[in-house]
Order: C-alpha cells, then structure tokens, then sequence
C-alpha cells in the first residue's frame, strides 16, 4: 500500500504533469511547431528516408546511436514525425523534470504557484519561440540546462549509490545533449563542472572518501557513457568512404564557419599552387562545390592550412594562444563590451534581474562564511560566461542557436542557487513577502512578455508562410516531375525575405523521397549524397547536369530563385572545355502566381 509520503510525491508528479501538457496544448493551439532551419530539416530527411528513399542514421551532425534510433522508429512507422517528436518531448520534458523538482522543494502552496509561474515566464516568457520553431543546437542546450539544474536542486545524501540514483536523470540529460549536438554541449560543459563544484563544496564535510566516491562516480559514468557513444560513433563512420567525408566536413566546418575564405586575386599564387581556378573558387564563394568534383577534402585541408599559417604571420586572421580566429582579444573584448551594453534580449535582460536578487535575498543577508560562498558562486558563474562570451566573440561565432542555450544555462544556474541559498530562510516573514512580490511580478510579466512575444513570433510566422509557399510550390513540382532530378542552387534554398526555408514538424508530413539535393551544404559530397546521385544513375553533379536522356534514365535540371545570374555556372563548364547553354524548361509559381523559381537545363553546344 502506498504511504501518505509516496501519495503526496505522486500527485505533485501528476500536478507537474498536468502543468507541462497544459503548457504545450496551448502552444500547440496557438502555433503549428516548426523546424528552424534547412539544416534541421535535412537532419529530418535523413533519418525518416526522405533524403536518400530509406532511413538512414548517418546524419552527421548527431551522433550516430541516437540517429540510429530514430530512423529505426521511421523504418517501423514511416508516417509519424519522429524527428520533430523527439526534439519536443526532449524540451517539453525538460519542463516537466524542473516543474516536477519545484513541487517537490517547496513547502507552501504560494511558493509552488509562483515557482511555476516563473518557469511559465521562462517558456512563455523568454523562451518561446525556442520553443515552437524548434533547432537542434538549442534542444542539446535545453537539455545541459535542464542537467544543471536538477543536479544542483537534488537532496544530500551521504550514500553514493542513493547520490547516484538521484542524479541519474541528470546524467541521462548530459549524455543525451552530447548525442544531440556534441558541439554545444562541449561548450556548455564549464557550467556543469561548475555545478558539480558548488555541489561538493557545500557538503558537510568535503574532503571525505564518501564524498569522493560519490562525485568520481558521477564524473566517470559521464564520461564513460560519452565515450561509449563517441565509440560508437567511430565505429558508424569508420569506414574509408565516411573516413574520408568526416575530413572534408571538418574543413568545410572551418573555412566556412569559422575562418572564412581568403581572396583569390589576393592570393592568387596559393590557389594556383593547389589547382583551383577561378571559376571553382566561385562555386565555394557560393557555397555550390558540390558541382566540382575537385574541390576535395585535401584541397580544403590546403585552404585550412593556409589560413592558418597566416594567422602566425600576422595575416588575416589572428593567432591567440593556439586558437586561430577572425579577432584578436581586443576586438572580442570589445564585441563583449557592447553586447552587454547595446544588445542586450529579453533573457539578458533576465540573468542580470536574477544577479540582482540573488545579490539582495541571498548575498547581503548572508553571514563569514555563507556569504564569502555566495559571492564566490557568482564570480565563478560570470568567470565562466566571460570566458564562453569572449570565445564566440573571438570566432565570430555570436548566433542565437549558440547564444541561447548559453542563456538558458546561466539563467536556470542562477535560479538554482536561488533555490538552494534562500531555503533556509524560507520560514521567515520578510523572505516570504519577498516570494509573494517575486510571484506577482512573475506572472504580469509573464502576461506582459508574452504578449509581445507573441507578436513577434506571429510576424515570424507570416513571415514563414510566405517563404512555406515557396518551398512547398518547389517540392510539389519536383514531386510531380518525378522521373527528373532537381540540383538547388544553396543560397537560392536558404531563405526568402529573411524568412529561412523549412517545414512544419507536424503538419502536411511528407516523409517520401525528395528528388532534389542541394548543390552544396554540410551533405555535399557525403556517401548519402552519392548514393542519392546513383539512385538516379548520376556519377557526380557535374555531369548529370549536362548530360543528354537517355531511355530509363533520369535528366537533371538546375533550379535558382528567378532571375537570378548565372554567369558563373557558364564560366565553370567553359573553364573544363564543356560550352553549355542555359535553357529555362520551366518556371516554378506559388499560389499567387508570383514567379519563385526558375529552371534551366544545361544542353550543349
């Protein structure tokens, strides 16, 4: 039978239950999910079968047991979106684990309602568009900063298998932000050492072998199940063809991401020396490389090397300490400096509320050693962002879906401390009337903030609809032309109006195969992209899209935004002796008869 004490932990489950389906049901009335960015949608494809016409888990950008998985689930049920089923049971789970922790800390009815409603001000609040046009990056930082937060909030205990015990869901969200995107949680990693840190340094007694045991344990089951899915991982992509690819994409990573590609006029001797002419340094300029079969990954590597030896001479980039980066330590400094001045967002905003108040009920009120501890914390907290900030600022690399879940861990970090500093003086009058002024604001703000959220993310969503029209008016004609194959011009796919292309996560779920490919991308030139090219009898872009049909076989066409220029493409057959013409065969309209793309066929003279 089921004591009072189980009975009461199971309703608050049930409560926190309760509370994150009401929240997603109304997001989920109110907006259609979306997946943020081609580079989400492709992920997509690849694992549900779209991409390559079966389920593959060689997505690239996430490890591969997690992949696996899903296309598994894909190959089961090919009409469900897992995908997009996933990335949202992982952040709206998130909300029910911290929804769940709160009503089991707090002791008062008040205080639960205004915990809840400050997360609702979080989700609602800050975070909402995050949380319904859904990237993967941000998805991996959810999950970091979900981890933190239930291992600082866990109950002491002096017994490592119960320590262990409860901190295995935390442990789980780690593994599961590092299988998302190993990248972000990498970088997010500082955080959760850092939790770990301040959990050990307030136990009773720190240095004790029962206290050693019980974080060494923790570390190292961490680390070994990482390094079990990094094994993995390895073992997916070992063989010579993914071996090879898995060079190219980190090449392509660094030039494109983060050093850039040097001039050619500027260094026309360079590429001379490696062979690359003129007219394929265009395709990498617009990102279309996967027409040149020459642009390989030793050519890349070359370009890396370059780049950095110029960094060490002074040149171009900078070299700091090891790190090549677009800006020296002053400039990031600088960068640093004005986006805590200039640009600062809602959750910015936010975390220096939240330094506020910790400094007011937490620092001030406390005593030697208590509050020595908490100014401690907050030095190490703005230590660690400053470093992270510095870093991006340094690569270039300030982007939402690198900035967010930095946010989001630094914001729950913070509420965390709250809720540990300020539990022993919860009983106190003073402290109470505090909760109660914190819980009002919590939730006009939440009213307020949402509000203008949800204009902005409505705009987006217009926004959306307009550019949907356009890549669904191109999808459908390539579905209809099936017997053809379709090679998009990258940035003609990205975004139209600044309104990036993409799909729907629940909505019009298509998972059959698409006929087209991009003419680059971090796909390109990957064995999926070739197997793509031999489904359709093609041995490489290049030639598919000047070859003459034949009987049974498939006739490639190139498709650009209208009226865009294509001189280059021109110049790049002429470049191998191959004179082409450009022929328009079509062109793609949405609904309103506004033209969107165009395409051509390449015949030759």
């Amino acid at each position: 039978m089921m004591d009072d004490h189980t009975g009461v932990k199971a309703a608050k489950v049930c409560g926190a239950f309760v509370y994150t389906f009401l929240l997603a049901l109304l997001l989920s009335v109110l907006f259609d999910f979306y997946y943020d960015l081609n580079d989400d949608t492709m992920i997509k494809d690849i694992v549900s079968g779209a991409y390559t016409g079966q389920p593959s888990g060689y997505c690239i950008q996430m490890l591969y047991p997690l992949a696996w998985c899903i296309a598994l689930f894909y190959k089961v049920i090919p009409a469900i979106p897992w995908y997009g089923l996933f990335l949202c049971l992982c952040q709206f789970g998130v909300v029910f684990l911290i929804a769940a922790r709160l009503l089991l800390v707090m002791q008062r009815a008040g205080t639960r309602f205004a915990a809840l409603a400050a997360e609702a001000a979080l989700v609602l609040g800050l975070f909402l568009r995050e949380f319904v046009v859904v990237q993967y990056s941000v998805t991996s930082g959810v999950c970091m900063a979900g981890a933190v937060f239930l291992f600082l909030t866990a109950p002491k205990t002096d017994k490592p298998s119960v320590f262990f015990r409860r901190n295995l869901i935390p442990l789980i969200l780690v593994v599961v932000s590092f299988s998302i995107r190993t990248e972000v949680c990498i970088m997010l990693m500082p955080f959760l050492l850092l939790a770990g840190l301040v959990k050990w340094c307030s136990e009773d007694r720190v240095f004790t072998a029962v206290n050693f045991r019980k974080y060494i344990m923790l570390i190292v089951s961490a680390l070994l199940c990482m390094a079990a899915m990094c094994s993995l991982d390895l073992v997916a992509y070992r063989g010579s063809e993914w071996s090879s690819f898995r060079s190219f994409f980190d090449a392509r990573t660094k030039l494109y991401d983060f050093y850039d590609i040097p001039g050619y006029e500027d260094n026309r001797d360079f590429y001379e020396s490696i062979g690359l002419s003129r007219e394929s340094y265009a395709l990498l300029e617009n990102y279309n490389f996967a027409l040149d079969e020459s642009i390989d990954t030793w050519r890349l590597e070359a370009i890396v090397a370059y780049q950095e030896q110029l960094a060490k001479e002074g040149k171009g980039l900078h070299y700091t300490f090891g790190l090549v980066s677009r800006n020296s330590v002053k400039d990031a400094l600088w960068k640093y400096r004005t986006q805590l001045q200039s640009n600062i967002s809602l959750a910015s905003a936010a975390v220096i509320v939240l330094y506020l108040l910790y400094l007011i009920l937490c620092v001030l009120p406390a005593k030697g050693k208590q509050q020595a501890g908490a100014v401690l914390k907050i030095l190490c907290v703005l230590a660690v962002r400053s470093v992270l900030w510095l870093y991006l600022c340094m690569v270039d690399r300030v982007l939402d879906r690198v900035t967010i879940p930095l946010l989001m861990v630094e914001l729950i970090m913070l509420v965390s401390f709250f809720l540990c500093d300020c539990s022993r003086r919860e009983n106190s009058g003073a402290f109470r009337i505090v909760k109660s002024v914190v819980g009002i604001l919590c939730i006009v703000g939440v009213l307020a903030v949402f509000a203008v959220n949800l204009w902005e993310v409505q705009d987006e969503y217009d926004k959306r609809a307009a550019a949907d029209a356009r890549w669904n008016a191109m999808m459908d004609y390539c579905r209809k032309n099936g017997n053809n194959y379709y090679v998009i011009d990258v940035y003609s796919s990205t975004s139209y109006q600044n309104a990036p292309y993409s799909e729907k996560m629940f909505a019009d779920v298509n998972n059959s195969y698409k006929n087209f490919d991009l003419c680059g991308g971090w796909a390109a030139k990957s064995p999926l992209a070739r197997q793509k090219l031999e489904k359709h009898h093609f041995r490489d872009i290049q030639s598919a899209l000047c070859s003459d049909r034949t009987r049974g076989q498939a006739k490639a066409y190139f498709v650009v935004n209208a009226d865009k220029n294509l001189d280059w493409l021109v110049q790049y057959y002429e470049k191998r002796g191959i004179m082409v013409e450009l022929r328009q065969m079509d062109q793609i309209q949405t609904g309103a008869e506004e033209p969107a793309f165009d395409v051509y066929e390449l015949a030759k003279k």
